[in-house]
């Protein structure tokens, strides 16, 4: 492999890194899993305390480094990630998510093919701890230009699916350290503000939903409160120029007690219902079945899941049972006839 200071560098993966010892070695092992492009991937330490750390360095990959960027938050381990990067394209993975197959080189041809955009987004998956499908998103079946959804505050896919410029990243600065979380929406926003950006309707980034992950760990409250900012800010930037982050005077966030966490178990339910229903719809009927049966045992106490498999198993007979007496009434209705 090349070294990292020479200019045939291409691709950047930046991995914030903390308490994920679980998951890491899965994580960088389907970034380096590609080797038709030039590629490093940063991992940037924010202070781990588990055995983190360790995983990492037993993986033995000369476009691996590690860097240290401890308690200082995840957009300023990104900011850190970029200002020692060498691509030209800047991706992100989370420590304990996964890259598909050829994500890395379909997404980078993509870019070198269509040098008026500074970026390209793709679809996702969510997984569970086991690393087994919770759903499938649908962020878009066409390959299309979102730049002007993304202008009026719309973002339909998760920031890690995004391949970007690093010359346009660092045109916009980077990652503002004011977002505890939205950090990437925030990001999203402003790219599309003032740049090109696509959408490629492929699988290229799993997302894992479990209950050590920040967005289960950290409080419902501050969460929804800096994905209102970020919406807010837009607005602000579009209707006088700039928003109260740049002019010095951002809202105070609010404390963290108001409103727990969204438990992971919760979410995987949540997705999961909705995909049973949705399979349900399709005919899938044994699917459908597997699906509400994963959403009712994935947080057992919640009787609402409970009720929902009780009537889709009612829905599945009928079905089913329609199914079985059709052929039987079509067979009665010849008879007669004859």
């Amino acid at each position: 492999m090349p070294a990292l200071n020479q200019p045939s560098m291409l691709v950047s993966v930046i991995v914030p890194l903390y308490n994920a010892e679980q998951y890491i070695t899965q994580a960088l092992r389907s970034l380096l899993q590609e080797s038709s492009i030039s590629l490093e991937v940063i991992v940037v330490d924010d202070g781990s305390t588990d055995d983190s750390l360790k995983a990492v360095r037993a993986i033995q990959d000369d476009r691996l480094q590690v860097v240290s960027n401890p308690g200082k938050g995840i957009a300023s381990a990104l900011n850190f990630g970029l200002s020692i990067a060498q691509g030209q394209i800047i991706m992100r993975c989370d420590a304990d998510d996964l890259y598909c197959a050829d994500r890395l080189r379909i997404q980078t041809d993509w870019l070198r093919q269509h040098p008026d955009f500074a970026a390209v987004c793709s679809n996702y998956v969510a997984i569970d701890a086991r690393s087994d499908l919770v759903i499938q998103f649908n962020c878009g079946t066409k390959s299309e230009e979102i730049t002007q959804e993304l202008c009026t505050g719309i973002t339909r896919t998760h920031f890690c699916t995004y391949a970007i410029r690093a010359e346009s990243l660092r045109q916009l600065g980077g990652f503002r350290p004011y977002f505890t979380t939205a950090e990437d929406i925030d990001l999203q926003l402003r790219l599309g503000e003032q740049f090109r950006i696509w959408y490629l309707p492929i699988n290229c980034y799993q997302y894992r939903i479990h209950r050590h992950s920040i967005t289960h760990t950290q409080s419902t409250t501050r969460r929804e409160f800096f994905d209102f900012i970020a919406q807010e800010f837009q607005q602000q930037r579009r209707t006088i120029g700039e928003d109260d982050l740049q002019r010095g005077c951002p809202p105070p966030p609010p404390e963290d007690n108001i409103k727990a966490a969204f438990s992971a178990a919760s979410h995987i339910q949540t997705f999961l219902l909705g995909r049973a229903w949705s399979e349900f719809e399709a005919g899938q009927l044994r699917q459908a079945w597997r699906s509400g049966v994963r959403a009712a045992l994935a947080a057992p106490r919640n009787p609402i899941a409970w009720r929902n498999l009780l009537v889709l198993n009612l829905k599945l007979f009928s079905k089913l049972l329609r199914r079985m007496v059709s052929p039987i009434m079509a067979l009665g209705v010849v008879g007669s006839r004859e």
